[in-house]
């Protein structure tokens, strides 16, 4: 399905699970959705099931806009607090459409736990209260964390899921690699089918150093990460520029805002600094955007008194001015009758490049980038980071493990189902 029609099914008022490989414009997708909707007068709640998707569309975590938190289920106590709550009752019945972005990383009975949480607030017998619910995401990334790591707590198992009647859209044009041989590995890897040719290709890359000095070391874990970052700083003889994040709002929304963003309070950075861009180009045409979230380059210029920084991308050379930016959470108030900020933060939308977690990188977009999948310890990993990647020509891959190309068989069989589904919605 292409994004068009997606939009065009979403705009219907049906339920909607947006999904497609990585690359195929889901984020983009689900934006264009959520402008048109507030074009048109609906008031949209933008949720996420992590911090970090949340930032990507100026949202929240749908744990914090639900009020569940961390919790795997709610007393007859919490449900009535949360209904006597006079601003949490208002934003509920104000809301007309929920979206929840990366739904890949929602476990099941949190997503029942947040629709009876609609339900009751709302009091409404209806499923969702009445609310029209817009998921995304891809069953491919990373799975909801569990500490029994053989449940298995994938949302479309949820008792949910079903009724909810969501039209799949499955997007299936790729934009983020163009190179067929990569892009067939890729699909490979999510049939659990990568043959001996494709994995000779994988291996040839232990010697692809060409673009190494440019790439992000990206690891399974954080341990090496802040150390590798603060040794390569160390090492540039240049003067520290040390840019403080400004905030405005409720105290406690700016905490949340603060956790959920990969912007830092404290920016330590120096001239000829490798950075990584954490937002896109706020440019209307998606062809011509000059940098996406995840561009790698470096500073040749900070002017600390214009409040700009000049990176000059390693793809293209090109040179960018960035200011500083502002990330926001809206909510509805009533008096008003629209959605306003209530916290927002502003920093420069850069952090040090040399080392990233592929965790954090999930949503990101690299041209170049080293990785070492010998360690990876969680099925779906090693698609994460693959996928990331805009070509082969770009990636340094010293070695991966059997894990580290395997997918859940529970997914593979899940996914048939969801493009057959795609295909009779089209």
């Amino acid at each position: 399905m292409n994004q068009e029609k997606a939009i065009e099914l979403a705009l219907q008022g049906n339920n909607i699970f947006l999904t497609g490989n990585a690359g195929t414009g889901k984020t983009y997708t689900l934006n264009k959705i959520i402008e048109t909707l507030q074009d048109q007068g609906k008031i949209v709640a933008v949720t996420a099931s992590t911090g970090i998707a949340s930032t990507h569309l100026n949202g929240s975590t749908i744990h914090s806009w639900a009020g569940i938190g961390i919790k795997d289920k709610l007393s007859s106590d919490d449900l009535f607090k949360l209904k006597n709550n006079r601003f949490s009752r208002k934003k509920f019945e104000n809301t007309d459409v929920l979206i929840i972005d990366e739904i890949s990383m929602l476990h099941d009975f949190r997503l029942d736990l947040v629709e009876e949480v609609c339900r009751f607030v709302k009091n409404i017998k209806k499923l969702w209260g009445g609310l029209q619910i817009i998921i995304s995401g891809d069953f491919f990334q990373l799975p909801p964390v569990n500490q029994n790591n053989h449940q298995k707590n994938y949302c479309f198992n949820a008792a949910v899921w079903k009724d909810s009647k969501f039209k799949v859209c499955y997007l299936d044009k790729i934009y983020r690699q163009d190179d067929q041989i990569f892009i067939d590995i890729l699909n490979n890897i999510r049939k659990n089918s990568v043959t001996s040719q494709q994995k000779e290709i994988l291996n040839d890359l232990s010697s692809n150093t060409e673009y190494y000095e440019y790439g992000i070391n990206l690891y399974p874990t954080n341990n090496n990460v802040d150390i590798e970052n603060a040794m390569q700083l160390a090492k540039i003889k240049e003067p520290v520029h040390i840019s403080k994040m400004t905030s405005e709002g409720l105290d406690w929304k700016v905490k949340q805002l603060k956790k959920n963003c990969l912007a830092l309070e404290t920016l330590i950075l120096k001239k000829h600094s490798k950075v990584i861009i954490i937002v896109n180009d706020t440019g209307k045409d998606v062809i011509w955007r000059q940098y996406v979230n995840g561009t790698l380059g470096e500073i040749i210029e900070i002017k600390e008194d214009e409040g700009i920084i000049s990176v000059q991308i390693f793809k293209t050379g090109k040179i960018i001015n960035l200011q500083r930016h502002t990330w926001e959470l809206k909510e509805y108030n009533e008096n008003m009758g629209k959605d306003v900020v209530i916290a927002s933060i502003t920093q420069f939308p850069l952090k040090l490049a040399w080392a990233l977690t592929i965790h954090k990188s999930q949503g990101a977009t690299f041209d170049f980038v080293n990785l070492d999948l010998t360690n990876t310890f969680v099925e779906n990993m090693g698609y994460v980071a693959l996928s990331r990647i805009t070509s082969l020509e770009g990636l340094y891959l010293k070695g991966y493990n059997d894990i580290s190309l395997h997918i859940d068989d529970t997914i593979i069989y899940k996914d048939k189902e969801f493009q057959e589904q795609s295909r009779n919605n089209e």
